[in-house]
């Protein structure tokens, strides 16, 4: 019986290895691994990669430890604007 590849986790090995490839230099790496992708089981597997959220839960409480270090909310809204102006 033959052994089942798991196309997926060498497509994002090779996402990993070479992070800016488009899907057709992904699609000719594999293709010299002997393994048949296509360009749509790339851009697939690159849209459901995870991404580091910019917002969330974690953030919140990040935001929060930060109010109550500083003192309240209007003393944390006071240094981002000291903060901003210096950026």
């Amino acid at each position: 019986m033959a052994k089942r590849r798991n196309k997926a986790a060498k497509i994002r090995a090779a996402l990993a290895e070479i992070p800016d490839a488009t899907a057709k230099e992904i699609v000719q790496t594999l293709a010299a691994q002997r393994v048949r992708v296509t360009p749509a089981q790339v851009y697939n597997v690159k849209s459901t990669t995870a991404k580091p959220k910019v917002g969330g839960y974690a953030s919140l409480i990040q935001a929060k430890k930060l109010a109550d270090a500083l003192g309240g909310v209007e003393q944390a809204r006071a240094a981002l604007d000291v903060l901003a102006k210096l950026l």
